[in-house]
C-alpha cells in the first residue's frame, strides 16, 4: 500500500475517472455539446482542477502530481470528444498549478503567523 500511495493513487483515480470515463460515457451517451461543454467541461472538471491542486499544495505532496489529470483529459478528448475541447487540458493545467502555488502561499502566510 505504501507504493500506492508513492505514485499518488487518488490523483490517478481522479485523473481516469473523469478524464477517461467521464467522456466515455457523455460520448456513449450522446450528451448535447451545451451540457457537454457548460457542466462538464467548465463546472465539473474546473473544480476538479482547482482540488487537486488544493489538496497538493495543503497536503505538501509532489507538485508534478497537478500533470495527472490535465495528462489523463487530453487522452479522453482526444479519444472522445471534439478537437476544440483537448485545450481544456492546457487550462486544468494552469488551473490547477495557480491553485497549488497559491494555496502554498496562503499555508506559509498562516504558518508564519
Amino acid at each position: 500500500m505504501d507504493h500506492l500511495k508513492k505514485l499518488g493513487w487518488p490523483y490517478w483515480v481522479v485523473g481516469i475517472g473523469l478524464g477517461l470515463v467521464v467522456p466515455a460515457v457523455a460520448q456513449l451517451l450522446a450528451v448535447s455539446a451545451v451540457i457537454r461543454f457548460g457542466i462538464l467541461l467548465l463546472v465539473i472538471n474546473g473544480g476538479a482542477a482547482i482540488a487537486v491542486g488544493r489538496v497538493i499544495a495543503r497536503r505538501q505532496q509532489p507538485k508534478w502530481w497537478v500533470l495527472i489529470f490535465p495528462v489523463c483529459y487530453w487522452l479522453g478528448a482526444y479519444a472522445f470528444l471534439p478537437r476544440y475541447t483537448q485545450y481544456f487540458a492546457l487550462v486544468y493545467l494552469c488551473l490547477s498549478y495557480l491553485t497549488a502555488g497559491l494555496s502554498t502561499m496562503v499555508t506559509t502566510q498562516e504558518t508564519k503567523n
